[in-house]
């Protein structure tokens, strides 16, 4: 009897431990297929159509003269704000479409690159770029291949300057922080695509932009003091400042 007994509950165990290892198996399985899912599943907002490429470079220069016409415009002789801070006339704003982004990104994004310092290349492979902006977020997003690449961000504003805040990088609707490793999911660790400021920027280590102030030629700076991030458009708040 106690023989008996004994082989019933070594059994039970075993089945016990089969069950469990199969529960795992097929969680795993499940895992994975949602996981595929939503790596192949293009993110909604990146259909529809886009300008041609004519037409994208006429949005692309149209916002560039606008964004270096508010930056120089004349706003108030200079005068010291209750900061102690030398200004021409009041706060200003600037702001940009998610069409004319998508246009810029379309004709100009690969040529900024290229002039940074060290440059950075877009691998020929990635196409149709795209900009959206939602929930105090603003992606980037290109195809490779079928599939639909992108990296996200919030942009935070300190006395230290601008910078990327909780980046995510994305294959399809499957996103992943940069900060868990997201970087391997778009493949942007090392080589041309993979530049050492590209990565820090992206981790937030380096500013986007410096002191957060574009020094213009005239010897004025535009300070950046906040980034709003709305359904379908960004919005710039700013400063003129004078030395």
């Amino acid at each position: 009897m106690l023989a008996r007994t004994t082989g019933r509950a070594a059994r039970g165990t075993h089945g016990s431990r089969a069950m469990l290892v199969v529960w795992l198996i097929g969680a795993v399985v499940a895992g994975g297929l949602v996981v595929y899912g939503l790596a192949v599943r293009t993110p909604p907002w990146f259909g529809g159509a886009v300008p041609d490429r004519a037409e994208s470079r006429r949005l692309a220069q149209r916002l560039e003269n606008r964004i270096i016409t508010e930056a120089y415009r004349f706003r108030g002789a200079p005068a010291t704000g209750p900061d102690g801070v030398r200004r021409t006339g009041g706060d200003w704003s600037l702001r940009v479409s998610e069409e004319e982004a998508t246009a810029w990104l379309t004709v100009r994004f690969s040529e900024w690159l290229a002039n940074r310092d060290p440059p950075v290349r877009i691998p020929p492979s990635v196409g149709d770029l795209r900009a959206h902006f939602a929930n105090g977020r603003a992606w980037i997003a290109g195809r490779v291949d079928e599939s639909v690449y992108s990296i996200s961000s919030g942009v935070r504003v300190s006395d230290s300057g601008v910078r990327l805040s909780g980046v995510r990088a994305g294959v399809g609707s499957l996103w992943w922080p940069v900060s868990w490793g997201g970087l391997n999911l778009v493949g942007l660790v090392n080589g041309e695509t993979g530049s050492a400021a590209v990565r820090n920027i992206l981790a937030g280590r380096e500013a986007l932009v410096a002191g957060g102030t574009v020094r213009l030629e005239d010897g004025r700076r535009v300070r950046i003091l906040r980034v709003t991030i709305e359904s379908g458009e960004v919005e710039v708040g700013c400063r003129t400042e004078v030395p």
